[in-house]
């Protein structure tokens, strides 16, 4: 699984940057950077957020990427990234959850930070993938889930669901905002850079949330599952709606089209909104907008299959281990329907959800039995 892992995370370069390369997008990037106008609007291009050049040269090119996605150019680019946003979401709160089970102390799993910000520089796809392949290779708990080392702090149970809200939600809605109508086109730029580095500010709360709280929470076997299903139960919920609300206004274009103004009916039609164009195609696009698109559908594809085949193979790990056996036929129905239903990254957090309760059932009770016998 790690060597998948690892070739997904690598496929990016091709799958992403050099079709982005030869479809267009890095040329119509560039030009819209040096005319210092915002992708198809006659709007100026801010170029300084934070006085530190290099800083403010990555900020203004992810600022003219990610601008056409939120200013209603392009209804298509816009659906598909409410959708993406959600399993983004989703997923990196099982990541951050990962990184604080006391089995990946001290390892590169519980640096989610690093990862994070890699995702937001060079793609979900390339960072989630890899840091779920490193996690598989240096983890104990990926080979040997015990009740013990994949407890998490109950005080970070608490708050993950809380931070999340904080630190992704908020700028998440801040940069949605409509401009001019609500903020300014300069307002939204900056809303934009100020975005990208969420994955900080959640690792940046929770810990700070360990250290000022941890005091405060004790740690037990019920205290801990509960706090973990208020989690995965966020996480997949998360997943879910933004999946769902997607689906169902791409669905609806065919099975209902006049609901929508006719302009809306092609442009969130499925086969817009879910197109899989490949490298190999030839593809060229006209516009920022449409460029960013096909960017983000191999973005979210590779990243969601990435966060999906590492919860798989947590889940089969710990069923083989303490079961001895796994029903491949029903996991597998189980996850298609899953991911139907709540996207890739819910069906994630279901498989990951299984596993700790199979984990904490069956080994922490035995553990308890252990002490028992022990004491007496």
């Amino acid at each position: 699984m790690r060597i998948i892992l690892f070739s997904l995370s690598a496929f990016v370069f091709y799958a992403i940057f050099y079709f982005s390369q030869v479809n267009g997008l890095r040329e119509l990037s560039i030009k819209s950077v040096a005319s210092g106008k915002l992708p198809g609007l006659n709007e100026p291009l801010r170029t300084v957020y934070t006085g530190v050049e290099p800083v403010d040269r990555l900020l203004t090119v992810l600022t003219t990427f990610f601008y056409p996605v939120l200013d209603g150019q392009s209804p298509t680019l816009l659906l598909h990234s409410i959708g993406f946003s959600g399993t983004f979401g989703a997923a990196w709160t099982l990541v951050v959850l990962e990184s604080w089970r006391k089995g990946n102390a001290g390892t590169v799993a519980a640096y989610p930070a690093i990862f994070g910000l890699a995702a937001q520089v060079l793609t979900f796809a390339f960072a989630t993938p890899l840091i779920c392949a490193l996690q598989l290779g240096c983890s104990v708990t990926a080979r040997h889930p015990h009740a013990d080392n994949i407890r998490v702090p109950r005080v970070v149970l608490a708050v993950i669901p809380a931070i999340f809200v904080i630190g992704f939600l908020v700028p998440t809605n801040l940069m949605i905002l409509p401009a001019p109508e609500v903020i300014s086109v300069d307002w939204k730029q900056i809303a934009i850079a100020a975005w990208h580095p969420w994955p900080a500010y959640v690792s940046i709360l929770t810990t700070a949330a360990y250290y000022v709280l941890g005091p405060f929470f004790t740690n037990n076997h019920r205290a801990s599952m509960s706090g973990l299903r208020w989690v995965y139960a966020s996480a997949f919920i998360h997943s879910a709606i933004s999946h769902l609300v997607t689906l169902v206004i791409s669905v609806a274009t065919v099975l209902a089209p006049t609901l929508f103004d006719t302009r809306f009916v092609d442009a969130l039609h499925p086969s817009k909104v879910y197109s899989f164009p490949v490298p190999w195609s030839g593809l060229k696009v006209d516009t920022v907008a449409d460029g960013v698109h096909v960017f983000l559908r191999w973005d979210y594809m590779i990243g969601s299959a990435g966060i999906l085949l590492w919860a798989l193979k947590l889940h089969t790990v710990a069923h083989k281990q303490i079961l001895s056996s796994v029903s491949w036929t029903s996991l597998i129905f189980k996850v298609g329907l899953l991911t139907a239903l709540a996207g890739p990254a819910g069906a994630a957090a279901e498989l990951m959800w299984e596993r700790d309760e199979l984990v904490f059932s069956e080994t922490g009770s035995r553990q308890q039995v252990t002490k028992v016998k022990k004491s007496s």
